[in-house]
């Protein structure tokens, strides 16, 4: 729409709209993967249920088939939004810093803490505005010049179908139209996707590492260290 300039002007300021602001930092912005139509009222009441009924929650339609998600509570929208664990480093690295270095490689990070499962096993979690367009990872190589490299894994919290050879949300194998032979994956790395990439457990927030958690770090001490190949401490020396 042009403006006209012959109609007066309306000049505001941003504490005008400060309440607006606030309103919206308490919100998430998702998208929804399907070809069917979706109904801004059909979508409000089932996530409704599925959220058990967060206080003042609300659903607004952006664009076709995005959806703003407000929330009353922050405490409500931090709960829902999805996690995701990183398993496999050894006890002394699971810190909330470790979470920040490795969360950028899945998108930009939110939050980041270690967590504890039942059996009194400890994880990092990280919250990550993660790209659906984007294939998930099964996880990622890191090292240091001390440590050497090694391989991490990663579980989602909450993940929704997808496709086990491109690794793509929204639909499965027997759909994809990327679809690649079974020696073309193992090549591509891609054979590593699978159902194991769904986190069974969420785990508790702690602060710290128990300090009769060991066994991982005496498993590490054993655990022969890989030299760092050239390029890799190219890309370290880059950080």
């Amino acid at each position: 729409m042009s403006h006209n300039h012959q109609s007066p002007l309306v000049i505001f300021t941003e504490e005008d709209v400060s309440d607006g602001f606030s309103h919206c930092a308490r919100s998430l912005i998702g998208r929804i993967i399907t070809e069917k139509p979706v109904h801004v009222i059909s979508l409000q009441n089932a996530l409704s249920d599925i959220w058990c009924n967060p206080k003042g929650f609300k659903v607004e339609e952006v664009e076709s088939k995005t959806f703003q998600f407000f929330f009353e509570e922050e405490s409500d929208m931090e709960r829902i939004l999805r996690g995701i664990q990183i398993w496999g480093l050894p006890s002394y690295f699971r810190t909330a810093k470790m979470g920040y270095r490795i969360g950028p490689c899945l998108g930009e990070v939110k939050d980041s803490g270690v967590f504890e499962v039942r059996d009194r096993r400890s994880f990092i979690k990280i919250l990550v505005d993660h790209d659906s367009t984007k294939p998930l990872l099964p996880g990622i190589n890191i090292g240091s010049h001390a440590d050497g490299v090694m391989w991490v894994d990663f579980q989602y919290e909450r993940l929704p179908q997808f496709c086990y050879s491109c690794g793509l949300v929204g639909h499965e194998e027997d759909t994809c139209g990327t679809c690649s032979s079974q020696t073309e994956q193992e090549e591509s790395g891609e054979g590593n996707l699978g159902p194991w990439l769904r986190a069974s457990q969420v785990g508790r927030r702690i602060t710290d590492i128990k300090k009769g958690n060991t066994s991982s770090s005496e498993n590490s001490k054993n655990k022969k260290k890989t030299p760092l190949p050239q390029e890799f401490l190219e890309k370290l020396s880059s950080l």
